[in-house]
């Protein structure tokens, strides 16, 4: 089987007490700000570029908050790590790739309980995007434990 890694961030604007959340074909469901980690590169650097591509700001990583993982149906394993991260800076534009675009993925800053309503009420049928969104909501509890 294939593993595609990938490095996740929880990314909290504690002056404005809201966490960036990217939200997936207009609400369809939610992630957190992530992706794959490149060759050569490490988990916490490939969470800080994703987070500026995803979010258009820096972050400064505080802690790991777990890994998981899921086998998709082509039998892929995407394995992910995730870490809580502190904002840093001011925003810039994000820089979503053609597929992500495709997908209409946009940057929401939300309050940590609205973030929690958002992937609560999610009801999808799409299996991948199911794994996505119950992955993500479960590291968003694991930063609150």
């Amino acid at each position: 089987m294939n593993i595609r890694n990938a490095a996740r961030t929880v990314i909290v604007d504690k002056a404005n007490k809201l966490i960036a959340l990217i939200k997936v074909r207009d609400g369809e469901y939610y992630k957190i700000p992530g992706g794959g980690v490149d060759d050569g590169e490490t988990e916490e650097s490939a969470a800080i570029r994703e987070a500026m591509e995803e979010s258009g700001c820096g972050i400064e990583i505080i802690d790991k908050i777990g890994e998981q993982q899921f086998v998709d149906d082509n039998k892929i394993i995407h394995r992910s790590v995730c870490f809580l991260a502190n904002k840093v800076g001011g925003l810039e534009d994000t820089n979503f790739d053609d597929w992500e675009q495709i997908n209409k993925m946009k940057l929401i800053w939300v309050s940590f309980d609205e973030a929690i309503e958002l992937f609560s009420k999610v009801k999808i049928d799409d299996n991948f995007a199911s794994q996505i969104n119950k992955r993500d909501f479960e590291y968003l509890w694991l930063k609150i434990l």
